[in-house]
């Protein structure tokens, strides 16, 4: 290929990418973990822009670093195809649509109502019966491949056991249970046992540390468990530290002596941090010119990014001890405005809310345009700490993936993926139910609304008929049209 083509090859990728990421980020909705199915779709099988093998690295990265999921793996899809720019632009545009239209809003809200952001939830309600119908179809992929690849038992065991873990306070919610669940374990806790189990088993079935594995992730997930049945901190700290001994111990034999390093590499690490730090700096530069506590907000929005695990629902706890505990947010404001409108808007919940965070503070400070510059600060801070950790975990991983332990967890990665997909549904048709007692209308109204339009994606993806955003545009205005009509109803 001559350097012209090679030119215009490049040109067109990034084209395609970028199109392709302010797209999902329009359409994002059901949160982080929920977009997984919906890139790889886009990137993988529609684009072509890389592999699946290469796609699967990127979630198993985002899945163990801190910070908002779906910038994280739009950053590295386009690290891969388009290198640093491809990189930072994937990730803004990621995060992009979510956070203008929480800006948007915003304004709207204080300005004429919440009239806006009703028609909002209702338009949502049909793109959350179209996630649900991905996410269905993400499950279904991965018992296909786990049957052809030989790890049918072992990868439904790891999907079923994840969905088992993490979806007891979504399933007593939805059957209307009010009591605390066992176990109910939150994603990263989910994710500490999988990998324990992987790296101490190595993925081979061997009896004794099989049962030891079993019984260690039975007390552990004892003691994180929404009941915690097992409530003291030391027993909870020992049992971590024999995770990781145990971890390790399963993990020596395949490291010594194949730990690559590369200076290259390194020098790599060190563009990619410095291009964070620089994009964070522009965008939080109009911010710091008209808002006295800029630094003061943007440390605190750093820090909240960086021990941020779980997803979107952790996120609101971290922001709520972050800002709203030191009281430099109201709660009204937090809950009622900026949390409630995050909900029903696609896009990152991190991003929005550390957003929407912003916009209210400067809107306070300095009125709208104040506010729209520390709304893009805080857009800042989400993208510049995820991304920023994300190329840290990237290159940690990178040592160590030729290994045989990391191919083990690479073929495990999307059973447990589709196991916390799976309870992603469950709470995203509670969501919906949420949406009928809102405005007194029958349960079973909006049960009937979710299985329609689900069964009418899926009439629609075997007869070919549309493409993937017109069956979210129809399932937006299905939705629409109904609930309108729901609610013109006296």
């Amino acid at each position: 290929m001559s350097k012209k083509d090679n030119r215009h090859e490049k040109k067109r990728n990034m084209k395609e990418l970028l199109a392709t990421m302010f797209k999902i980020g329009c359409i994002g909705f059901g949160g982080g973990t929920a977009l997984v199915p919906v890139i790889e779709s886009e990137v993988v099988y529609e684009k072509k822009l890389i592999d699946k093998e290469e796609y699967t690295k990127d979630v198993i990265v985002a899945n163990i670093t801190p910070g908002a999921l779906p910038v994280e793996v739009a950053a590295g899809v386009g690290r891969k195809v388009c290198g640093m720019p491809g990189m930072l632009l994937s990730a803004l545009l990621m995060g992009m649509p979510g956070t203008f239209l929480t800006v948007l809003l915003l304004i709207l809200i204080n300005s004429s109502g919440i009239r806006v952001l009703q028609q909002i939830l209702f338009a949502s309600a049909g793109v959350t019966a179209y996630i649900i119908y991905m996410l269905i179809m993400y499950a279904k992929g991965t018992w296909r491949e786990c049957r052809e690849s030989g790890t049918a038992k072992s990868g439904m065991f790891f999907m079923f056991l994840v969905f088992f873990l993490t979806s007891g306070k979504e399933l007593f919610q939805l059957f209307g249970i009010n009591r605390t669940p066992i176990f109910d374990i939150s994603t990263i806790d989910v994710l500490c046992a999988a990998f324990f189990i992987i790296f101490y088993t190595g993925g081979v079935f061997r009896w004794g540390r099989v049962i030891v594995s079993i019984i260690i992730t039975v007390l552990y997930c004892l003691c994180v468990g929404k009941m915690h049945l097992i409530s003291s901190t030391v027993v909870l700290g020992i049992i971590r530290l024999t995770m990781v001994v145990l971890s390790i111990y399963g993990l020596r034999t395949g490291i010594e002596g194949k730990i690559p390093f590369s200076w290259k590499s390194l020098k790599r690490l060190i563009r990619e941090e410095v291009c964070w730090a620089a994009m964070f700096f522009l965008l939080s530069l109009p911010a710091l010119l008209c808002f006295g506590k800029t630094l003061a907000f943007a440390g605190r929005g750093l820090i909240s990014v960086v021990i941020s695990f779980g997803g979107g629902d952790a996120y609101l706890a971290v922001a709520n001890g972050m800002f709203v505990n030191t009281g430099m947010i109201g709660y009204d404001d937090f809950y009622f405005k900026i949390a409630s409108v995050a909900n029903g808007l696609p896009g990152s919940i991190l991003c929005k809310i550390l957003a929407g965070v912003g916009y209210i503070l400067g809107c306070q400070s300095g009125g709208v345009w104040c506010g729209i510059f520390v709304a893009l600060c805080g857009f800042a801070c989400s993208i510049a700490a995820s991304g920023g950790t994300f190329s840290a975990v990237v290159y940690i991983y990178e040592r160590f993936e030729n290994l045989q332990i990391f191919q083990v967890l690479q073929t495990y990665m999307r059973p447990i993926v589709a196991g916390l997909l799976l309870t992603v549904c469950t709470s995203m048709i509670y969501q919906n139910m949420s949406i009928a007692c809102w405005y007194f209308w029958p349960l079973i109204s909006m049960v009937l609304l979710t299985f329609g339009i689900f069964l009418l994606n899926v009439f629609w993806r075997r007869r070919g008929v549309v493409r993937p955003l017109q069956m979210v545009l129809f399932s937006a205005a299905a939705s629409l049209i109904v609930c309108n009509v729901f609610a013109s109803i006296p």
